[in-house]
């Protein structure tokens, strides 16, 4: 049996809290293991941060939009937003032997990101931005 929400936040900065505020219930309500609810609440907080910031800015609008699905194996998370066209793994590792002053700017988060989750996806459907992140149950600490 496969249980989920959707919820859409446009471009409303306190967006990020809504969204991770009703992850929180969901994980509660189907008592996600720790670590996974760990993992996702970080990786929906870099991209979802980096979104409402980036993604609109400038455009005083947009949607964004958030699906979350569980069934016995996993978790998988679907990001979808209508801003320019960007696919945040298109973006190189960053060097995390550097010192913190000579790494430049930019890409930690999504670095993050791709170490947390078991499977990260970009797509560009209907001139959306998707993202789908999958976070598996088992072998979960």
């Amino acid at each position: 049996m496969r249980h989920g929400f959707r919820m859409s936040v446009g471009a409303d900065p306190d967006g990020t809290k809504k969204v991770n505020t009703a992850f929180a219930d969901f994980a509660q309500t189907y008592a996600l293991p720790d670590g996974v609810r760990r993992s996702l609440n970080v990786a929906l907080d870099e991209l979802l941060a980096n979104e409402l910031s980036h993604g609109t800015a400038g455009l005083g609008r947009g949607s964004l939009t958030v699906e979350v699905e569980l069934d016995q194996e996993s978790v998988t998370v679907t990001i979808t937003d209508d801003g320019p066209q960007f696919d945040p793994l298109s973006q190189a590792a960053p060097d995390t032997t550097l010192s913190v002053e000579d790494r430049p700017i930019g890409g930690l988060g999504i670095h993050l990101v791709r170490e947390l989750m078991d499977e990260v996806r970009y797509e560009r459907r209907d001139d959306h931005n998707v993202v789908i992140l999958v976070k598996r149950l088992q072998d979960v600490v």
